[in-house]
């Protein structure tokens, strides 16, 4: 038995340019919220920009598949950052402890024993704010936030736009 999202056919090449439209729009609308209202940094909008890659790639835009994508993506981040904070404040026996979690993170992703918490999000995640030029520059707080208010940003968007959607379709016969 498979849980597996399964692909959605392409969009045709003008359905594909107004997608691609709207997609930019989100962006820059998220950018200046997040930067010109919420007074975020921009080294921290990767966290939303990821989020919604992830889930727009790999869910499909699933509304029942965004709570598992989002807290995925908090505790990959929490991850990265006791694999950043381990080390810095204990040493060697930080540096095992933080690896020690790390492995394990992946054990459960790999027998997805524990999917709502670990799972393909935690890894990006992970993998993402691992990087040494995240883990030095970033804010880690700003980087949660910035998941989490542009993951609502951006689900909300969607929302709207399937009930927008959905008010102009045509009428089933």
């Amino acid at each position: 038995m498979s849980n597996a999202v399964e692909a959605a056919s392409p969009p045709g090449k003008v359905a594909g340019i107004a997608i691609t439209a709207i997609v930019i729009v989100l962006i820059v609308a998220w950018i200046a919220l997040a930067i010109g209202v919420l007074n975020m940094t921009d080294k921290t909008l990767v966290g939303a920009f990821m989020f919604l890659w992830y889930w727009a790639n790999n869910e499909q835009l699933q509304f029942s598949r965004l709570v598992p994508a989002m807290v995925g993506a908090l505790v990959g981040i929490g991850i990265a950052w006791f694999l950043w904070y381990g080390p810095s404040e204990y040493g060697g026996a930080g540096l095992a402890a933080s690896l020690l979690l790390l492995i394990a993170a992946l054990y459960l992703d790999v027998v997805k024993l524990l999917p709502i918490a670990i799972n393909s999000s935690t890894m990006l995640f992970v993998t993402l704010a691992a990087a040494p030029l995240i883990q030095f520059e970033v804010d880690w707080l700003e980087l949660v936030k910035s998941t989490v208010l542009g993951g609502a940003f951006f689900a909300a968007a969607v929302w709207g736009l399937q009930k927008l959607a959905a008010r102009f379709a045509p009428a089933a016969s």
